[in-house]
C-alpha cells in the first residue's frame, strides 16, 4: 500500500509538473507580411500548447518564449511588427489551414497582442474571452475590449 501511495504521489506530480509549463506552437498561417504605403509590416501568429494560466509569473514566460520565438526575427526591418497568441483549441491548432482571414472572430481564445513600433516594442496585451486583462509593459490590470 505504501508503494502505491508513492507511487501515485509522483504520478500527480508529474502531471502537475507537465501541465505547468506551455509551448508557442507556430499558427498557420506563421507570418502575413504587407505594406502600408511604403511601409512593411509584419504578423506572426501562434497557439498556446499546454496550459496558460492567468497570472503575473506566467505572463514573464510568455514574455520570455516570445523573445525566444522572435529572435531570429529583424523586427526593426518591419514599421510594425504584432504576435498574435491564440489558446489551442478544436479550431485553432496544428490542423488549422483556414488562412488569416479564418481568424476573424476568434477574439474569445485570444491569450496576447504583442506589438512592436520600428523594433520596440510598445504594446504587450494579455486578453481574456475578448478583453485585455493586464499590460505586461506597465505591469497593470486592465478592462477593456481588444479591437484588431
Amino acid at each position: 500500500m505504501k508503494n502505491l501511495i508513492i507511487l501515485l504521489t509522483l504520478f500527480v506530480a508529474c502531471i502537475q509538473n507537465k501541465s505547468e509549463d506551455f509551448q508557442l506552437v507556430a499558427l498557420s498561417p506563421v507570418t502575413y507580411e504587407f505594406k502600408a504605403g511604403e511601409n512593411k509590416n509584419r504578423i506572426d501568429y501562434f497557439y498556446v500548447e499546454g496550459n496558460f494560466s492567468y497570472d503575473v509569473d506566467e505572463y514573464e514566460k510568455l514574455k520570455k518564449k516570445i523573445d525566444d520565438k522572435t529572435a531570429g526575427t529583424d523586427i526593426k526591418n518591419y514599421q510594425l511588427y504584432s504576435v498574435y497568441i491564440y489558446k489551442k483549441t478544436d479550431v485553432l491548432n496544428q490542423q488549422y489551414k483556414a488562412g488569416r482571414e479564418g481568424l476573424d472572430g476568434h477574439n474569445q481564445d485570444l491569450i496576447a497582442y504583442i506589438r512592436y513600433d520600428k523594433g520596440n516594442r510598445d504594446i504587450f496585451y494579455i486578453t481574456e474571452r475578448g478583453n485585455v486583462v493586464y499590460d505586461v509593459l506597465s505591469n497593470k490590470e486592465e478592462d477593456f475590449e481588444f479591437e484588431q
